[in-house]
């Protein structure tokens, strides 16, 4: 129904924010990684591609930085299982690149690592979502190496997802990881 959502950014918390435009307020659920995309953007105007969720008792609508993030978003959404709010703590938890790179990979383990996922949830997932992501293996292989190199030196999660926000993920897998450690050296 409505493709994006331009206007002021009035609050940004971790887990929504509110865009005003033509005088109304819109609180769009939205995810970490868009968190720390907008984060910085209080009262000045920003776009997010935005979905509106009909439910039973509510309407609501998820704002998303990225086109990509909302399509995937969709995807997670349509797995049985996964509801609007369990694919967004997904896509909080991790780069969609890396997601499919589990995905793509069948690493069930990695799935299942996020939390209020388990071994069938992420079972299900590869199964429903494996021929319907368009992925470059390329790209997605050497983030995902870079991701197993960040983790063995002992980085969190969190950290390395914060650090993978601006990098290119065309790069090589040490090329990434030199990227990523530049960024924990700030």
């Amino acid at each position: 129904m409505f493709e994006y959502i331009k206007g002021i950014l009035i609050e940004a918390k971790p887990s929504y924010a509110i865009v005003e435009t033509n005088g109304l307020g819109y609180k769009l659920n939205i995810s970490y990684l868009t968190y720390e995309k907008i984060k910085g953007l209080i009262n000045k105007e920003i776009m997010l591609y935005s979905l509106l969720v009909v439910k039973e008792d509510a309407l609501e609508i998820y704002g998303f930085y990225e086109r990509e993030e909302r399509e995937f978003f969709i995807k997670l959404n349509k797995v049985s299982g996964i509801g609007p709010k369990l694919a967004l703590s997904i896509l909080s938890y991790s780069d969609i690149n890396l997601l499919k790179s589990a995905i793509n990979s069948e690493d069930v383990s990695k799935l299942s690592s996020i939390p209020g996922i388990g071994k069938k949830t992420a079972q299900k997932m590869i199964l429903e979502l494996k021929d319907k992501i368009k992925f470059s293996g390329e790209e997605g292989n050497s983030i995902y190496e870079a991701r197993e190199v960040l983790l063995t030196l002992g980085f969190s999660l969190e950290e390395i997802n914060k650090a993978f926000l601006n990098i290119d993920k065309t790069k090589t897998t040490e090329e990434i990881v030199k990227e990523a450690l530049k960024f924990f050296s700030k």
